[in-house]
């Protein structure tokens, strides 16, 4: 119940701030791939590193349906994870570093800005029926580059800005995510080698100027273990944004209509850590 008064009152604040603000609904079709390594200790340790790329289409509301025509995204995340039991688990980002290219049309040059994240996590699994649910808690701390064409480098922490800017510019995003995971296609009680995966994650922006929605996230999926170490998703993922531009009075909502591919590879090692239970 409380969960559900806090997204009331903040998609309150959300349309009453930008009650005088005309509104836009904006599609695109956009490729999203992200490949984890874990490598797990004998105890309750263990280590990840992902990585996600991502392209997209045309900025031009859905009639350019090249998925691949322009880079999107690039990141490079190291986690540190701990099993404190079997259900419970707790991790940090210590550094990610994201690589952003802003959206692409004919009338405007290709955007880029650079990115630090800090991220501590807590996540709880618990059995579903034959799967299980997943609930996961994520608070990211954000040091974005200022948007340039190309011709700037960011450096952490300075980019020859006041501090005062850099303040401005550093915001706490608030991620808690549902997720299920259920076996398929099972020709005995303990098959699991097919799954579905389903899941939904709102987010909150906080920052010195606005506390917001700013993004929500669906993603269904079909996943194949192909090893014991080794399996792959191919689902759909829809990011629904919302962005306002106070110099144009609008505010946007974007859909971006993912085709994601996934890719989890852990080491053959007997361990206290449960596996990673999916994507970002």
């Amino acid at each position: 119940m409380k969960h559900l008064l806090l997204l009331f009152f903040c998609l309150v604040s959300l349309f009453v701030q930008g009650q005088n603000y005309r509104n836009d609904v904006r599609n695109r079709a956009v490729f999203w791939t992200e490949v984890n390594l874990v490598y797990k200790t004998a105890g309750r340790w263990s280590f990840q590193l992902d990585h996600q790329y991502r392209r997209q289409a045309d900025d031009n509301n859905g009639r350019d349906l090249n998925a691949f025509r322009h880079p999107l995204l690039q990141v490079f995340r190291p986690w540190i994870n701990y099993q404190l039991s079997k259900p419970v688990r707790v991790s940090l980002s210590p550094i990610g570093l994201w690589w952003n290219w802003g959206r692409v049309n004919d009338y405007q040059p290709t955007t880029f800005f650079q990115e630090v994240r800090i991220i501590p996590q807590l996540q709880i699994t618990k059995p579903a029926g034959d799967g299980e649910f997943v609930q996961r808690f994520r608070t990211e701390l954000r040091w974005p580059s200022q948007t340039d064409t190309l011709t700037s480098a960011y450096v952490f922490l300075s980019d020859g800005e006041s501090q005062e800017v850099l303040a401005d510019r550093f915001d706490v995003r608030l991620r808690a995510m549902a997720r299920w995971i259920n076996p398929i296609f099972k020709r005995h009680k303990d098959d699991k080698r097919w799954y579905s995966h389903l899941s939904i994650e709102p987010m909150v922006v906080l920052s010195a100027s606005a506390a917001r929605f700013d993004q929500n996230r669906t993603y269904v999926a079909l996943g194949r273990q192909l090893g014991e170490n080794l399996r792959v998703e191919l689902g759909y993922l829809n990011q629904f944004t919302v962005q306002r531009i106070p110099d144009d009075q609008l505010r946007l909502f974007r859909f971006n209509h993912a085709l994601h591919i996934y890719v989890y590879f852990e080491n053959p090692r007997r361990s206290k850590a449960e596996s990673d239970s999916g994507p970002e």
